[in-house]
């Protein structure tokens, strides 16, 4: 079974959805690690803004001209594929 297009929530909809559920949540992304060729960044979400702990983090890795975006934003897809990643451990993922 492939990729089902369909059935896929972007990140700003997952982050819209997160943000509906918990109107005092708060989101977090910290730049990990970075070169010249490669990001890493960690996201952590909060469900509310004082909080201390994250209810749930993600991380990613993108390489500097590996993609079409990744030739001009690769920091920029790192960050929202983390966002989307903690998103999912948190469980707002896809659809269904």
């Amino acid at each position: 079974m492939g990729f089902d297009l369909s059935q896929y929530e972007t990140v700003d909809e997952r982050l819209h959805k997160w943000f509906e559920q918990n109107p005092n949540a708060r989101v977090y992304t910290e730049l990990i690690s970075f070169s010249d060729t490669q990001f890493i960044v960690k996201a952590s979400i909060y469900k509310n803004a004082d909080d201390t702990y994250a209810i749930a983090t993600g991380y990613a890795e993108e390489r500097v001209g590996s993609s079409m975006v990744n030739k001009s934003s690769a920091l920029e897809n790192c960050e929202t594929s983390a966002l989307g990643r903690a998103l999912a451990n948190a469980a707002v993922s896809a659809k269904g």
